[in-house]
């Protein structure tokens, strides 16, 4: 568990200690004399992210960097993308699972200039490498962790959808986890986990119109957390595409593996296990799948699937999760996005009800320092 523990303990170093790490990009002349740069957390299709010290607050805070041109391995991030991104923070201010929005930069020295996106450092790994690490070294989650991890998790959604925002891309590496002191009566107590989502990239309104929808919603998240109307190319969508993404999370917290719960080489193969786990009989019964796009995959399965239930208990039996914990997983794992579990309506169920320290595994004096 020490392991655990110290790979949560973010590199101190120079900075010049880690540009061998990966390929050096400069940054703008206003942000790098703000943003003393440390270690790479990790990058994207559009961009990469790195630890900095803040000169002038003097904290640590993450800085992201979107590829004003192409190259270097990212596509190229425009304007709107950025701005997209930046907003869609900025309406999730002030809450505590969501990573926090300090500052926007855009290079304007040139036409392709990178933009830049400055947030509160929330913790060295994403949820992923998380996973991958507790597998490794420690034990694996258990349901009272699980169930703090989810809290966190659907409360950060809530308010995404609070405030008029779609994430669309709820998968594991757009989960930032950290630790803080855990406090007991007045008394630290040990490190709580702490869990939050960034990674707005690909948001969306929530209002807005399925007719000005620009036909991204089977393209923004990859298949392993694709809700079933996304696969049938549906534009009919709403924040049950994020929910479904959790539910494939909170499985992926169970199963312990560290790999994607729905897995598979093609995205054929993801949809078939996918409704082999979860039952294809909810999302024929789905209102629209008469009018989805992808017509033929709908008459196969209005013709030969309409009974099938799926075998999600059988994944995951009383011993591995109560029945109150299955009651969320398997609402927000419906088929049928009409059935499916809101954020707000998954926290009111029974399970969140418990109260709890908040996911505390490594005590005071377990071999890492705050």
């Amino acid at each position: 568990m020490a392991g655990v523990a110290a790979a949560l303990q973010p590199e101190d170093g120079h900075p010049e200690e880690n540009k061998a790490a990966a390929p050096y990009c400069p940054w703008s002349a206003a942000v790098a004399e703000r943003y003393e740069r440390r270690e790479k957390l990790g990058q994207g299709m559009f961009g990469d992210v790195y630890r900095a010290w803040d000169r002038v607050d003097g904290r640590f805070v993450a800085v992201k960097r979107l590829a004003g041109r192409t190259g270097g391995g990212f596509v190229q991030a425009g304007i709107r993308d950025f701005a997209r991104e930046a907003m869609s923070l900025a309406a999730c201010r002030g809450h505590p699972s969501v990573v926090e929005l300090l500052a926007t930069y855009a290079d304007n020295a040139r036409a392709d200039g990178d933009c830049f996106l400055v947030t509160g450092y929330a913790g060295p790994l994403n949820l992923r490498q998380y996973m991958a690490l507790r597998r490794r070294e420690g034990p694996p989650l258990d349901e009272d962790e699980v169930r703090d991890a989810m809290r966190q998790l659907l409360a950060g959604v809530s308010r995404a959808h609070g405030a008029g925002v779609l994430h669309r891309d709820i998968v594991p590496e757009n989960v930032i986890v950290g630790q803080e002191d855990g406090v007991a009566g007045g008394a630290v107590v040990g490190k709580k986990m702490v869990y939050k989502i960034c990674g707005f990239g690909v948001s969306e309104p929530a209002a807005l119109p399925q007719a000005e929808k620009d036909g991204s919603g089977p393209l923004a998240s990859p298949a392993p957390y694709r809700a079933p109307e996304l696969f049938l190319s549906s534009t009919d969508y709403d924040g049950r595409v994020d929910t479904w993404g959790l539910g494939c999370i909170m499985a992926e917290l169970l199963a312990g593996t560290g790999e994607p719960f729905f897995g598979g080489r093609l995205d054929t193969e993801v949809f078939e296990r996918m409704l082999r786990v979860v039952g294809a009989k909810g999302i024929v019964r789905w209102s629209g799948l008469e009018w989805v796009a992808a017509s033929d995959r709908a008459a196969c399965l209005q013709k030969h699937r309409r009974k099938e239930r799926g075998c999600l208990r059988e994944v995951f039996p009383r011993e591995v999760l109560s029945p109150a914990g299955f009651e969320v997983l398997k609402g927000l794992l419906r088929s049928n996005l009409e059935r499916r579990l809101t954020a707000a309506a998954a926290l009111r169920k029974p399970w969140f009800r418990r109260p709890g320290f908040g996911g505390c595994f490594v005590p005071c004096g377990g071999g890492a320092s705050p």
